[in-house]
């Protein structure tokens, strides 16, 4: 299917972005990359700060429809897949990831509902941990800690850990999904129940029979 002039505005800005970082990506260059003049681009979008906010838009989209996805039937081999797909998600939209702290400072808007966001997917993580208490796959988290702090460090680390290996000097194209995967398991594995270590080697000796 091919894309509108919007749609290629927005892939080109992406590409752009995701490559230099958004602060060296000037409209000509984006109206270079999509083979139009600025002028005609900004028919479109009459500011790069327009494009950039509906890019945060789409990925909001995307991480909504993944996380609610993941509510419909939160077993583990759904976790699985639900950080396989956000892996994904943060790959295609890496600008935001690494650049995540530049980009709120910078557009207000966006900082607001990234708060929002933030406190929307937590809520719905922990309504994922108590699901998995309740089935008897997780243990309940004791005091000081909870199934809210549970969930709070679940996105924390979900959320930043492209930032964190790029930090680290990690090449984008090296960033490995089954390191992330692993962490997250790592994260939930002390509050596994004996129904919760069943589910999770079960889930490992398919995983490794798919890679077999």
């Amino acid at each position: 299917m091919s894309l509108n002039t919007k749609e290629k505005i927005l892939a080109s800005a992406l590409y752009l972005f995701n490559r230099f970082g958004f602060v060296s990506v000037r409209l000509q260059h984006i109206a270079d990359e999509v083979g139009m003049s600025v002028g005609n681009l900004a028919y479109h979008f009459k500011t790069k700060d327009e494009i950039i906010e509906k890019l945060y838009q789409q990925l909001v989209y995307e991480q909504q429809r993944l996380l609610a996805d993941l509510r419909m039937i939160p077993l583990f081999v759904n976790i699985n897949r639900h950080v396989e797909n956000s892996f994904l998600l943060q790959k295609e939209y890496s600008f935001f990831y690494t650049d995540t702290l530049e980009v709120v400072r910078a557009y207000p808007a966006i900082k607001r509902q990234y708060r929002e966001q933030v406190q929307w997917q937590t809520i719905q993580l922990e309504l994922l941990v108590k699901f998995n208490v309740a089935r008897g796959a997780l243990l309940e988290p004791q005091a000081p800690d909870s199934t809210f702090l549970l969930a709070n460090r679940y996105l924390l680390i979900l959320e930043n850990w492209m930032n964190f290996e790029r930090m680290k000097g990690t090449e984008l194209a090296e960033i490995n999904v089954q390191q992330l995967k692993d962490n997250i398991w790592g994260l939930l594995a002390p509050y596994f129940s004996l129904t919760g270590q069943n589910e999770y080697q079960q889930l490992d000796s398919l995983l490794f029979d798919t890679w077999s």
